[in-house]
C-alpha cells in the first residue's frame, strides 16, 4: 500500500493562493497577507487609521505613536477549516512606551497547518512533521507631533513546509529545501486632522476628527523554498486608510473606517483600471456603548480573488482589558468557519 498525505498538503499550497489570494499568486510567504486581530477583522480588515489597538503592529505602526501606556495583546483563528481542518492562526504583539513620543513594538506570527505524513510501505519508509510559518517583528513609532506619528519594523520571516528527504525522494527536488526564509521592512505614517467639521447635532459633536494612515509593509529579497530553486516576491503591500470619528461622547462612540490594500506584485503601473480592479477594499463601521459594549460591521471586496462579503463581531471592555471576536467567513465561496477571538490589555 503506497500513501502520500504529504500530497494534500502539497495541493492546500496551492488551492489557498488560488481561492484565498488569487490576486497575488506569484507570492511567497502568503501567511503575511492574513489580517490578525478581531477588531480589525470585524471591520473587514479596515485599519490602517485605526486608534492605536495594539493589533496595529500588523497594520500600521505609525497609529501606536500615540498611546502612553504598554501594551499587550493576543489573537487565536481556526483558519478556514472548510480547506484544510489542521490550520490555526495565531498572533501575539506587545508595547513599550520609551518615553519622549517613542514607543517600541514587537509581533510573533504563526500558521500551522498540523501534522502532515508521507509513508510508503514498499521501501519502508514514513514520515510525519508539523508544517508552519512564522515571522517575528521588531518595530518602533515616534509621534513627531500632536499631529503626526510615523514607525517602522523589521521582520524575520520563517516557513518550513516539508523536511528535505521528502522533497528529494518523493517529490523529485534536488538539493537541499523545504524552508524558506527572509528579512522584510515596513515604514508607515498616521495623521490627525482634529476639529474636522465638529458639528454640533443633538447635544453632541459629530466629525470631530479624521484620521489618515499609509502603511508600506513587506519590503525585502525574495523568497525560495528549495535550494538553487526558483524565489518568490514578499507579498509587498501598500495600505491607504481612513478613519472618520463620527461621533466621539462619553456615552456614544461611531467610527466608520475605510481602507485601500494593494499587493505591489506584478503591477503594470500604467494600468490604472486594473490597478484598482485588483486592489482590496474594505470597509468597517464600530460603535461603542458605554466605553464597555462595542458592536462592529465591515464588507470586504477583493474581486480577483473572489472574495466578497460582510464581517461583523463584537467586543468587550472592562477598564483596560478588552476581548474581542469576529466573523469573516461570509466573504469566502467555499462553506467554511472562520473566526478570531482576540483578547488586549493595557497596563
Amino acid at each position: 500500500m503506497f500513501r502520500r498525505t504529504v500530497f494534500s498538503f502539497m495541493i492546500l499550497l496551492i488551492i489557498l493562493p488560488l481561492s484565498v489570494f488569487a490576486s497575488s499568486l506569484e507570492a511567497g510567504a502568503i501567511f503575511m497577507m492574513i489580517f490578525p486581530g478581531s477588531r480589525a477583522t470585524s471591520m473587514g480588515g479596515a485599519f490602517t487609521a485605526s486608534d492605536g489597538d495594539i493589533f496595529s503592529t500588523y497594520y500600521n505602526d505609525a497609529t501606536l505613536a500615540f498611546v502612553e501606556n504598554k501594551q499587550i495583546g493576543w489573537q487565536h483563528a481556526n483558519w478556514l477549516p472548510g480547506l484544510y481542518p489542521g490550520m490555526y492562526y495565531e498572533y501575539l504583539t506587545f508595547l513599550i512606551p520609551l518615553g519622549e513620543g517613542l514607543n517600541l513594538d514587537f509581533a510573533v506570527t504563526y500558521l500551522t497547518t498540523g501534522e502532515t505524513e508521507v509513508s510508503d510501505s514498499l521501501r519502508d519508509f514514513y514520515e510525519e512533521w508539523v508544517t508552519y510559518d512564522i515571522a517575528f517583528k521588531a518595530g518602533g513609532c515616534l509621534k513627531l507631533s500632536e499631529n503626526l506619528g510615523v514607525g517602522i519594523g523589521m521582520k524575520y520571516i520563517r516557513s518550513f513546509l516539508a523536511p528535505e528527504i521528502v522533497l528529494r525522494d518523493y517529490l523529485g527536488l534536488s538539493g537541499a529545501g523545504g524552508t524558506g526564509q527572509a528579512w522584510a521592512l515596513d515604514v508607515s505614517l498616521l495623521y490627525i486632522w482634529n476639529d474636522f467639521i465638529n458639528a454640533k447635532l443633538f447635544g453632541m459633536e459629530w466629525l470631530k476628527t479624521v484620521r489618515i494612515g499609509a502603511s508600506l509593509q513587506n519590503f525585502g529579497p525574495d523568497i525560495s523554498y528549495v535550494e538553487n530553486g526558483e524565489s518568490d516576491p514578499l507579498p509587498r503591500t501598500l495600505r491607504l486608510g481612513l478613519s472618520f470619528g463620527l461621533l466621539e461622547e462619553e456615552t456614544h462612540k461611531l467610527n466608520l473606517n475605510m481602507d485601500l490594500i494593494k499587493i505591489l506584485i506584478g503591477v503594470e503601473y500604467t494600468d490604472f483600471q486594473e490597478i484598482w480592479r485588483d486592489s482590496w477594499k474594505a470597509m468597517g463601521i464600530e460603535y461603542t456603548l458605554n466605553n464597555l459594549f462595542s458592536l462592529r460591521l465591515g464588507y470586504f471586496l477583493d474581486r480577483v480573488g473572489q472574495r466578497e462579503g460582510p464581517t461583523f463581531g463584537a467586543g468587550f471592555q472592562y477598564q483596560k482589558f478588552h476581548f474581542d471576536l469576529s466573523v469573516d467567513q461570509e466573504i469566502y465561496d467555499f462553506e467554511t468557519a472562520n473566526y478570531r477571538i482576540s483578547a488586549q490589555l493595557s497596563f
